[in-house]
């Protein structure tokens, strides 16, 4: 049996009125209701994992040279590589039935639809079972000699990051009402090199060993999510 991480599975595809389903986001070339639509991360911290245990699952398929979708040979699953960070939504659109993403990607992209978490029951996804690889923490980090200061002491200042709808929850969680807004900029990549750059204060990202947080001349003021 193969059971996802902070992976997730919807009850089917989304359906009209009439019970015919959805118009998909997903190209033509990909959507197939005859199979089973599996989203693997392309690439990223958890994509060689991944492959492993697809592999030791017993799900075989050959990734054609430039092509983002992979047919299994005895099984009635496509496999779709998207950006770890789009698996969830297309998951909770029903465009992919299962996934395997980080739990960071899922907290972010629940948190951003306003959703409390997968537990909620107005979720249209579910989480079948945590991996255990990938460990990290997503947190907090500025200046060296400036991580004395307490999180809220960051509060009103700029922060950067890749996990705006985190940082603004985690923020919202540290301000009383009416205080000074926290000015949050989203960037794709190379978060840790804002403070130097002077593009912000402080920066909210991913920690798992710490060497490229701390060539950056940062460390942790405080964490935010434990992650997978």
């Amino acid at each position: 049996n193969f059971s996802c991480q902070a992976a997730a599975m919807t009850t089917g595809y989304p359906k009209e009125a009439d019970g015919s389903p959805t118009r998909s986001s997903m190209p033509s070339g990909v959507l197939d209701h005859n199979l089973v639509l599996f989203a693997i991360p392309k690439k990223g911290r958890i994509h060689e994992d991944v492959m492993k245990l697809l592999k030791g699952s017993g799900i075989d398929a050959k990734r054609p040279d430039r092509l983002d979708v992979a047919v299994c040979k005895d099984l009635p699953i496509k496999l779709v590589f998207l950006p770890a960070s789009d698996i969830p939504t297309y998951v909770m659109d029903g465009n992919i039935d299962i996934g395997i993403s980080g739990s960071d990607m899922l907290e972010e992209t629940l948190t951003a639809a306003g959703l409390a978490s997968h537990s909620d029951q107005s979720c249209p996804l579910q989480v079948l079972k945590h991996l255990g690889f990938g460990k990290c923490k997503l947190c907090l980090q500025a200046p060296k000699d400036l991580c004395d200061r307490s999180p809220e002491e960051w509060i009103g200042k700029r922060i950067v990051t890749s996990f705006p709808a985190l940082t603004k929850r985690f923020f919202d969680g540290l301000q009383e009402k009416g205080g000074e807004k926290t000015s949050i900029k989203v960037v794709s990549g190379s978060v840790e090199a804002a403070c130097g750059l002077g593009l912000a204060d402080a920066v909210v990202d991913l920690v798992e060993t710490g060497t490229t947080m701390k060539a950056a001349g940062l460390d942790v003021v405080a964490g935010v999510l434990e992650t997978e």
